[in-house]
């Protein structure tokens, strides 16, 4: 299973892409590519192409930032994750103490 995602897919005199995927290593990779007008200019040829590499080591530290950065002070966090986690179809478990009271 190809573990990628599109994040940015622009058309126009500079057509840019950015995709984030797993890398065989277990790094989380973005790769960028800015194709048209603007690295013409810049660089005198039509295309440019960059990345940022995030240590499979990392990737745990990462997602807690993320998380942190997204969703602070958001008093409905689990329900609004919980939801989204359904919607792209990962497993997640939603649990209470039955019975409980507060």
């Amino acid at each position: 299973m190809e573990l990628k995602v599109h994040l940015v897919r622009v058309e126009g005199p500079t057509s840019i892409y950015i995709d984030a995927e797993i890398a065989d290593t277990g790094d989380l990779l973005l790769s960028g590519q800015d194709v048209g007008q603007a690295p013409s200019e810049l660089f005198g040829h039509s295309d440019y192409e960059y990345w940022l590499r995030i240590p499979a080591t990392k990737k745990d530290e990462l997602l807690l930032a993320l998380m942190q950065r997204h969703y602070s002070d958001n008093t409905s966090v689990i329900s609004e994750f919980n939801e989204y986690l359904e919607s792209v179809g990962i497993p997640c478990k939603f649990s209470f103490p039955i019975g409980s009271t507060s």
